[in-house]
């Protein structure tokens, strides 16, 4: 193994310094060619779907309670999968004496406890029948806001008809662009020795020999936040790179964070850039400050906002929501709460080891619902195993990857229902970078791993959620959790 040498300080010149202002205008035309080729190719797996917005359009609906002044639906959705509700409970007799005239919150439905009340603050009271009055119910989005926010305009243009497919696709699109860029701009630093043509080909590893490609063709909301949060997401790095852009770093992470959770432990990165820089040279203790500061302000404002928006919604600042999905009915929630070391062998067997099934009966290949394996869907990462080069920026992408998956493995949900093991976008693009700093050849083999990747995920994206093709599918990875 070959240890890389030190890259220049920030500021200084990087291997494409001093090319000719021609390349720099013939790389802005790789980046649009990149982003239509991009956008045709995804819009063409997805199909008759661009027609019409998708059945789970709840970023369309949260978009449409914006615009009319509050977080609240301002029309009941149609159907019940995965939206936040709750009960407003008119109370008489014993129990208003004891609770007041109105309760907000959902009946737990346990075992035995038909009466069982939880409230908003987490109490749980008995109401007999006799003292109930007409429940209201009140429903939300539980899903991160930010991808709401973004499609504003087009349902203010389209209202409920605005198109959530060709919003992902679009912005899938965007982020294969987004993914070259950083790839270019570790080279130009001299964190990575990759060519253009290597980048290329871990680009397409990227957004289409992973389970990006099937998760930008379907629209709905899971895939959304997913395909939006890769974009803040590589926003993020590319800001981060020796803690250059503390600002926008800072304001691509509250974007991210404000999109998907999870990505909020991205935080990690940046620090680690700032305080154990890659160039090994660290910032004088005004010059970090400063750049701390630059870098929280965007995302202390935001969590603030996200924060009063919980509370306006469910009278509780940490409460996004998922609390409250299925009116409180899923068990698992209920019982375990949505992180708990009850969900993490099931969800490793969903990441690392699940697979298809073939058997006799036809269609004869069988996929779970509950997806199938990383080295799989992206068989290209093996690479990771053995790396060529390291150095410090190796360890802050790794640190970052880390941060963000560790969370993830003791969530509530596998990503039921997916193709793959979706919730690894979250942490896909610190994972390629680390390909183009490991330094191994991007030779057959690995063209070949890229191309086996782009074929499993191919087939995803033609028969997952597509209509004909729900024979493949089942739910094989064990029972659910009581």
């Amino acid at each position: 193994m070959e240890t890389d040498a030190t890259p220049p300080p920030a500021g200084e010149a990087g291997p494409e310094a001093g090319r000719p202002k021609g390349l720099f205008a013939r790389v802005q035309r790789l980046h649009v060619v990149l982003f239509v080729i991009s956008v045709l190719v995804f819009g063409a797996f997805a199909g008759p779907r661009l027609l019409i917005h998708s059945p789970d359009n709840h970023f369309v609906y949260l978009a449409d309670a914006f615009l009319n002044g509050q977080t609240e639906l301002t029309r009941k959705p149609h159907h019940q999968n995965d939206w936040a509700s709750y009960e407003v409970l008119p109370l008489k007799g014993a129990s208003a004496e004891a609770h007041g005239p109105v309760v907000k919150g959902f009946f737990t439905r346990r075992a035995g406890k038909p009466n069982e009340f939880r409230l908003l603050d987490g109490r749980e009271i008995d109401l007999p029948p006799g003292d109930r009055g007409t429940a209201e119910r009140k429903y939300f989005v539980s899903f991160p806001p930010f991808p709401g926010v973004l499609m504003m305009p087009f349902v203010a243009l389209s209202g409920f008809g605005a198109n959530d497919v060709l919003f992902t696709v679009l912005f899938a699109g965007l982020n294969v662009v987004l993914c070259f860029s950083l790839l270019r701009r570790l080279a130009a630093s001299g964190y990575s020795q990759r060519t253009q043509t290597e980048d290329l080909w871990l680009t397409v590893l990227f957004g289409f020999g992973s389970v990006h490609l099937w998760c930008s063709v379907l629209g709905q909301v899971w895939f959304t936040a997913l395909v939006v949060g890769v974009t803040c997401n590589l926003l993020y790095v590319s800001f981060s790179l020796d803690a250059r852009r503390p600002f926008l770093a800072g304001l691509a992470l509250a974007a991210a964070f404000a999109t998907r959770a999870s990505l909020l432990f991205a935080f990690v990165f940046f620090l680690h850039q700032l305080f154990f820089p890659s160039h090994g040279r660290r910032p004088a203790a005004g010059e970090a400050l400063r750049k701390l500061v630059l870098f929280g302000l965007p995302c202390v404002a935001t969590g603030i906002l996200l924060l009063v928006y919980n509370f306006v919604r469910f009278e509780n600042p940490t409460e996004f929501g998922h609390t409250y999905l299925a009116t409180g009915t899923i068990a698992r929630i209920r019982d375990f709460g949505l992180f708990d070391l009850h969900f993490l062998s099931r969800n490793l067997t969903a990441a690392l080891t699940l697979l298809p099934s073939i058997d006799a009966d036809p269609p004869y290949l069988h996929l779970s619902k509950h997806g199938m394996s990383l080295l799989l869907t992206t068989p290209a990462l093996v690479w990771l195993l053995w790396p060529m080069r390291t150095h410090a920026l190796a360890r802050s992408l790794g640190i970052g990857a880390l941060t963000i998956a560790v969370p993830i493995f003791f969530y509530q949900n596998t990503g039921w229902e997916q193709y793959g093991f979706r919730f690894s976008l979250d942490f896909m693009p610190y994972l390629v970078a680390l390909l183009a700093l490991g330094g191994r050849p991007v030779n057959r083999a690995f063209k070949t791993l890229v191309i086996i990747g782009i074929l499993v995920n191919a087939f995803g994206a033609v028969t997952f959620k597509r209509g004909g093709m729900p024979a493949f599918y089942n739910d094989y990875l064990c029972e659910e959790p009581k």
